[in-house]
């Protein structure tokens, strides 16, 4: 729960942070305020009385961890205390006047059942994955905003032995295991460590298992090398509008790790690191599926071979098993 000092700062924005049906809290201007109000963008009936009264609650808010804007930063980052993630942007940098976004922690940890119960996965998945997890493949969870990769990723982890060592990694701590042995890294958190430096660091912590949260840049590389080192079952996460368009994104982030290496031998390094990607869509209709796994088999004449073993049907709305058996199961 949130100390009263962050509500009394919140000032008119406490009622909707409190609101449990509010997960986004997003202000445009001091009488301009959106919600994402279970993932429906609606306009909310709270306003500020002037961009005054706007920015002397950011200036509020911002104090309490620390942070003071002003012409030499003109935006901070804010973490409340139950893991909800604030972001400021004044003047100049806001043209129009103050900004803020408030991304809540949503309450409670879902589990497979619920995600099966949601329609997100099917149990012929749901076995896949699991047997994937059992026999130590290593999984992309790729998908795009809002579809809920963070959320799968932590359901995933409720497969691991509790008897195994984790160390997660994350530019922004958000996952949150159910694991008897894990430690958690973070590069916010850190004020001389990088995301490629925190993988390094992870690798030399004992992992049984790395979980790398969200990749975002030269990390990759390093993430790929250490799951190639012994890690095996570890997972990542990565942005991307398809299976194709991850691997595509994997290798740009390889790149700029800048270590001279062509491209063939980066696909090399990702076709030997992963065996699995999950592929999942908020749709249309607001629901979230897991519409693409796919297995990485390799490479042939410098080209990757993926195997399709689940797809979602827009027609019938359905996930549907492709048919094929994934080389570990043969």
């Amino acid at each position: 729960m949130v100390k009263d000092e962050y509500l009394e700062a919140l000032g008119p924005l406490a009622s909707l942070y409190l609101d449990p049906d509010v997960y986004e809290i997003m202000v445009d201007a001091y009488d301009k305020v959106i919600v994402d109000r279970k993932d429906r963008l609606l306009a909310a009936s709270v306003k500020f009385e002037s961009p005054d009264a706007l920015r002397n609650m950011i200036d509020r808010l911002m104090a309490l961890g620390g942070i003071k804007l002003g012409l030499e930063k003109t935006s901070g980052h804010l973490r409340f205390p139950d893991a909800s993630r604030c972001l400021a942007v004044i003047p100049p940098t806001a043209v129009d006047g103050p900004y803020l976004v408030i991304r809540k922690t949503r309450a409670g940890h879902f589990s497979m059942d619920d995600l099966l119960e949601f329609g997100s996965v099917t149990k012929q998945q749901y076995a896949l994955l699991k047997s994937a997890l059992q026999t130590r493949q290593n999984l992309l969870i790729a998908g795009g905003t809002g579809s809920g990769k963070s959320t799968f990723a932590n359901v995933l982890t409720d497969e691991f032995p509790q008897d195994e060592r984790v160390v997660v990694v994350e530019s922004v701590y958000e996952l949150q295991p159910r694991l008897e042995r894990f430690v958690r890294l973070s590069a916010d958190s850190s004020p001389d460590h990088s995301m490629d430096d925190l993988v390094k660091l992870a690798s030399k912590m004992r992992p049984d298992r790395l979980i790398v949260g969200e990749l975002h840049g030269p990390e990759a590389f390093q993430t790929l090398n250490v799951f190639n080192m012994g890690h095996d079952g570890s997972l990542t996460i990565l942005h991307a509008n398809s299976p194709e368009d991850a691997l595509s994104r994997l290798e740009t982030m390889c790149l700029m790790a800048n270590l001279g290496l062509g491209l063939n031998e980066i696909r090399t390094l990702i076709a030997s690191a992963l065996q699995l990607i999950t592929y999942q869509e908020l749709l249309i209709d607001g629901s979230r599926k897991v519409t693409q796994i796919v297995e990485l088999c390799g490479l042939e004449n410098g080209r990757y071979v993926l195997q399709p073993l689940f797809r979602y049907n827009p027609e019938t709305m359905l996930i549907e098993s492709t048919g094929n058996q994934p080389e570990w199961m043969k």
